[in-house]
Order: C-alpha cells, then sequence, then structure tokens
C-alpha cells in the first residue's frame, strides 16, 4: 500500500462506516471472575448492579459498575447467605432478601442499605414469620417498594419502617413488577394439585387484586414485564413437573383481560428453549434461546410486539439466568463468569463525535505497542471495532495509555469513552 491510500485511508474508512447498517452483536466481557450472574439491576446506562455466585465462596454476592459493565467491583454483604433477589433504586441505595444459609429453618430477610453495602439495616416486619418459599422484591424509590415471600405481598411507603400486607391465599409469589406506586402485576404458583400459574393486577397499590386468568393449564409465571395500563409480557412454562415443560411468552394488550401465546416453536432451532425474556417498550424486546446439552444460546429481537422476530446474535452461555435491557443496550449471563453486553455495532458509531483535539500517537503503531491519546478528557475504556464494524473487545485506558494486544495489521476504530460522552477515532496497526 503506498503512502496516498495509507494516509487518506482512515478517512474513506470512516464515512464508509457511518453509511453502513449492520446488525447489534454481543461481545463477551471477562472481567466477573469466579462469579455467576443471576440477575442484573441497571439503574442508567452506567451504573448498575448484579448479583451473582461466588463459586469459590460458595455464597452470592451484589456487584457494581459504574462504567456500563466494563469493570466490577463487589459491594459488602452477609457471609454464608443466600440472597433470593434485590433491588437497587440509586447510587448506594438497595435493597436485598435473603434466607441464613447456616440455619435451614431461618425465614426470609429483608434488608436495606444507603451507602452500596457498608452498612446494612434489617426492615424484616417482626410481627409476622415471612416463611421459607420464594421471594423477589422491587423498590420504586427509596420509600415505595414490594415484596413477595411465600402467600404474601408486602407494601412499605416509608422505606421499610412499616409494611401493610395482602394475604393470597394458597398461591405463591413467583415474580412482580410495578410501573409506579398503584399500578402493578404479581405472577404467581397455585400450590393446587393443577400447579397452575395466574396473574393479579392491582390499581390501587396492592389494597385489591384482580385475577388476570391466563387460561392455560399448569404454568408457572416465571417473569413479569409490565409496560404500560395497556401492554404486559410474561415468561410462562407449562408442564412444571412434566416432561414437556415448554416455555412460551404471554401477551396481554388490555391489561391482562385476555391473552396471547406466543410459543418459541416458532423458531427453526432444533429443540430450543426460552432461557430469558425481556422489554424495552411495549413494541421492542429480546429473548435468548438455549440449545440442550451445548453452550449455544441464541439473541432474537422483535421490534413490532412479537409480531416477528430478527436473529441478532449467538451467545456461548453454559445456563442463561438473566437478560436486561437499559435505555441504550442490554446484558446477558449464564454460569461461571459470562457476561455478555450488547453493542449496537456500526449503528452505534453513526452519532460520530470527532474532536480535532484528540490525537493518537504513534499512529500508524506497532502490534503490542502503547497507544498514547492526547487529550483534555481523561478516558476509561475503549470498544475496539474491525473495519466492518464489529465489536472486537473492550480495552482499560490507564492515564490515557492503552495496549493494542493480539491485533493484526489493519484499520481499527476506537470508541473512547469517559464518564460523559464518547469520541471515535481511527488507528492503524502495522
Amino acid at each position: 500500500m503506498n503512502l496516498i491510500s495509507t494516509k487518506f485511508l482512515p478517512i474513506i474508512l470512516i464515512f464508509s462506516l457511518l453509511s453502513i447498517e449492520v446488525n447489534s452483536q454481543w461481545t463477551e466481557m471477562n472481567n466477573c471472575p469466579n462469579k455467576a450472574v443471576k440477575k442484573f439491576n441497571f439503574i442508567d446506562d452506567n451504573l448498575g448492579y448484579a448479583l451473582t455466585n461466588d463459586v469459590q465462596q460458595l455464597k452470592n454476592v451484589i456487584i457494581k459498575t459504574t462504567d456500563g459493565g466494563n469493570t466490577w467491583d463487589s459491594i459488602p454483604t452477609f457471609s454464608q447467605n443466600d440472597f433470593m433477589d434485590f433491588s437497587f433504586v440509586a447510587d448506594s441505595v438497595g435493597f436485598t432478601v435473603f434466607r441464613d444459609m447456616s440455619n435451614s429453618s431461618a425465614p426470609m430477610r429483608i434488608y436495606k442499605t444507603a451507602d452500596d453495602g457498608q452498612n446494612w439495616q434489617d426492615i424484616t416486619p417482626s410481627w409476622t414469620n415471612t416463611g421459607m418459599g420464594h421471594s423477589v422484591v422491587q423498590f420504586l424509590d427509596e420509600n415505595i417498594g414490594f415484596w413477595g415471600v411465600a402467600h404474601v405481598l408486602y407494601k412499605t411507603i416509608d422505606g421499610g419502617i412499616n409494611w401493610d400486607t395482602v394475604n393470597l391465599n394458597n398461591v405463591s409469589v413467583m415474580s412482580l413488577d410495578f410501573i409506579d406506586a398503584n399500578n402493578g402485576v404479581i405472577g404467581t404458583w397455585d400450590n393446587s394439585f393443577f400447579y397452575s400459574g395466574s396473574m393479579y393486577s392491582t390499581n390501587d397499590g396492592g389494597n385489591t387484586f384482580n385475577i388476570l386468568n391466563l387460561n392455560i393449564y399448569n404454568t408457572v409465571i416465571d417473569a413479569i414485564d409490565y409496560m404500560n395500563n395497556n401492554t404486559v409480557y410474561a415468561s410462562c412454562l407449562n408442564d412444571w413437573f412434566g416432561s414437556g415443560r415448554t416455555p412460551f411468552i404471554c401477551k396481554s394488550t388490555d391489561n391482562g383481560i385476555s391473552w396471547d401465546s406466543i410459543p418459541i416453536g416458532t423458531f427453526n432451532i432444533n429443540q430450543a428453549t426460552l432461557t430469558a425474556v425481556d422489554f424495552k417498550d411495549d413494541l421492542n424486546g429480546k429473548i435468548v434461546l438455549k440449545t440442550p446439552f451445548s453452550d449455544t444460546a441464541y439473541v432474537y429481537k422483535t421490534t413490532d410486539g412479537t409480531q416477528s422476530w430478527i436473529f441478532e446474535d449467538t451467545v456461548y452461555l453454559q445456563d442463561v439466568s438473566d437478560l436486561h435491557i437499559t435505555t441504550s443496550t442490554a446484558y446477558t449471563a449464564g454460569d461461571v463468569n459470562e457476561i455478555y453486553k450488547l453493542s449496537n455495532s456500526l449503528s452505534d458509531l453513526k452519532n460520530y463525535h470527532d474532536n480535532s483535539s484528540i490525537l493518537l500517537y504513534p499512529n500508524p503503531i506497532s502490534k503490542n505497542s502503547i497507544l498514547n491519546i492526547s487529550s483534555e478528557d481523561n478516558f476509561q475504556f475503549a470498544e475496539i471495532f474491525d473495519f466492518t464494524g464489529r465489536l472486537l473487545k473492550s480495552i482499560s485506558i490507564e492515564d490515557n495509555k492503552m495496549k493494542l494486544s493480539d491485533f493484526s495489521p489493519g484499520i481499527y476504530i476506537l470508541k473512547l469513552n469517559n464518564q460523559n460522552n464518547y469520541f471515535t477515532k481511527s488507528v492503524i496497526v502495522k
């Protein structure tokens, strides 16, 4: 390649990139060692928490990220406790429910922290036995929260100082989702002989509930996405104790009065099962399909409220535990230190922020050399794309220096990220 083509190729490439439309891609983030992620809880695109299982210490741990999942830190919790669920509502402010692993008869407890786990306050109601069943929690802010455990739904409007209860008789709370202090839906598992699942809605903050019958035999409501006062999605599993165990999506467009069952059999993937689902709004959502006896999973998306599905990418997860969509991206995870983050690839680079004051040197750069970033901004990490727009990896940046290891000769696009913005620059590896 002559000098002239090399000089102008980065500019040509950038304009080419901005005109290309490609599918989103999922990239593995190997930054959560020895922990299997069970649930994500993001406050915004950068600040998020995850409930994990530390396979070395055999206990559950809550971890925190402030840079969109690129790095994670553990926050102090209780040793030898099995965390069932958690809910963070702001930076450092969260709630968790757990049982004492050292005492098989110990009831569920709920604790609150206002300082990222440095101190925890027991806010469990003292006047009742919280039982041993499944437990889920959701707080809307520091004061208003809902806690489902066994056959009871608890509600607080003062951060756990006082609790009101709704007795749900012979059903167990499996999932819940409130869009505000008054409107919410809970999914249950009927402990009768037939093990049928039902959903209940409320428009008065849990004072009264209306049953929403799915009219589907032998179904457990595993997860709920209550989008608005009309649209509700639910991840359902029928034949709980049978051999079929067919997962599917239930959808209502009239606030639960009637439901459509959307089976996963429409996908041409041999024996795939639905393992995770999440919706950003009433039209846009994603699912993860898992093939048995393999580490292969498939992410599909819908942009028209499940009328059609588009293949997005393949991820390699042993057991898919959660799928979570934020404002601009998404996360999925499974057993053993596997976290995948969605990159919008070239579509993410369409809002190209170039800044002539940001210089990369040396450029071109030799393989395995240190790349210096001359800028008034301090960048925390960079996402590196190849010329097709495929995200290759994320690299931490320290003192505006980064090492380009294991990159073949070619032209790459660097998305430099700080806390407030990002900028894209091209670099040539020679």
